[in-house]
């Protein structure tokens, strides 16, 4: 992504796979596959698969590879679809029996509002190590696909080929990059965020640290029984490899796992510094990757509406994330999409006031400081009062918040 030249307005292709091939000429420093026909940016493909849920289907088989997991959460990462319409969907096509993903949806949730209560000390460890963790740098084998294990390098092949992994497979690459490879739990997550089409820093960074055992009460990690059985044997059957994980879980965790006592590590993250003086005067209402969806209330406002491709905020992530994103600008005909960084676009937009959607990205806020911003709320997930219920203290562990604000959600699928 060009970060030198001046800010430029773009005009997305109407034909999707000349979009596609548009956005990989356009980002060239942007590696990675293009976006596939199984994965359509947009609300109306949000609200298809929306549509197709299968809850008590979920409820049985979600841990399993092939089982019928919804396959949303591109679409609520980028705000096509409301955690609260989620719910509601569930609700109307379950009246009972959908607990497993009513509850699944509440994670997505916690994420969320741990981000906003800690910000960017969700990048560093939540809570000291309860084992000793190597944090060593990610190997070219693991990255490329080349560990010789027939399991772990499908999971990095899929995850890069078309930008998604099932979580049952999230859960074992981390922990095998984490504990049986000793990798930084953060050097693990910054990969896999750049490569997912679902890639939010709250869920990804905070589920390596629940695997790493900053963020929990114990660390994660499998053995070849599980990989097996919710893998249907796939990788098992006819693997030659020495097998790391054919053991007990008390032998693995003896063989993997010491006791630690080191205190917790932060890492600073740098801020932006916000441009001393606004010389503009116009309103501009902003687009950010969290709410793309004509339903969002900002695109109402009778105000210029634009969407930045910003190197400060994208600069990093696969090429198929991008074009993601420009599927779902493609439903959001009044919104202009420029390239360049977000404070030189405003700039040339003569922008004094700012109106977007609030989030907890800091990052983002960052850019915006020099200017009068108006953060609107977000859609809510159930009661905005429940919500205002949940303090620092309950979002210490997920059970902490599942009790306040559980029987709320599942009362909402059973009215």
């Amino acid at each position: 992504m060009t970060t030198a030249t001046p800010p430029f307005a773009i005009t997305l292709p109407a034909d999707r796979q000349q979009r596609l091939q548009f956005m990989r000429s356009l980002f060239t420093s942007h590696t990675g596959d293009d976006l596939t026909q199984a994965w359509p940016g947009g609300r109306a493909e949000g609200l298809r698969r929306l549509a197709k849920m299968q809850p008590l289907a979920y409820g049985k088989n979600r841990n399993f590879l092939g089982g019928q997991v919804t396959r949303l959460s591109p679409y609520l990462r980028h705000g096509c679809l409301s955690l609260g319409e989620a719910i509601q969907a569930t609700k109307q096509l379950a009246s009972s029996g959908a607990d497993k993903l009513l509850f699944e949806f509440a994670w997505r949730d916690y994420w969320r509002k741990v981000w906003y209560a800690n910000g960017h000390a969700i990048d560093s460890d939540m809570e000291p190590e309860k084992v000793r963790l190597r944090r060593e740098a990610l190997s070219t084998d693991l990255q490329e696909a080349a560990t010789g294990l027939p399991c772990m390098d499908h999971f990095v092949q899929t995850l890069k080929q078309s930008g998604y992994l099932h979580n049952h497979a999230r859960m074992w690459l981390a922990s095998y990059m984490v504990h049986w490879r000793g990798v930084d739990w953060r050097a693990g997550a910054s990969w896999m965020q750049r490569l997912l089409l679902d890639g939010d820093q709250a869920s990804n960074n905070l589920s390596w640290q629940w695997v790493a055992s900053t963020f929990g009460s114990k660390p994660y990690f499998f053995n070849k029984e599980n990989l097996s059985k919710y893998s249907a044997n796939q990788f098992c059957q006819h693997c030659q490899a020495a097998c790391p994980f054919d053991d007990s879980y008390e032998a693995l965790s003896d063989r993997l796992f010491e006791p630690s006592s080191a205190p917790v590590k932060i890492y600073q993250k740098p801020t932006h510094k916000p441009r001393p003086s606004i010389v503009g005067q116009h309103t501009v209402v902003l687009f950010h990757d969290e709410m793309l969806s004509s339903e969002n209330a900002c695109y109402a406002m009778p105000h210029r509406q634009v969407f930045v491709f910003d190197p400060d905020l994208q600069q990093e992530w696969a090429l198929h994330r991008l074009q993601f994103i420009a599927d779902c600008l493609m439903e959001m005909p009044e919104v202009e999409v420029w390239v360049g960084h977000t404070s030189d676009v405003l700039e040339s937009l003569g922008a004094a006031n700012i109106v977007t959607q609030n989030t907890p990205n800091l990052t983002l806020k960052g850019l915006l400081q020099a200017y009068q911003v108006d953060y609107l709320a977000e859609p809510l997930a159930y009661d905005a009062e429940l919500a205002n219920k949940i303090t620092a203290k309950d979002l210490k562990r997920f059970s902490k918040y599942w009790a306040i604000v559980g029987s709320a959600i599942l009362r909402q699928a059973a009215n």
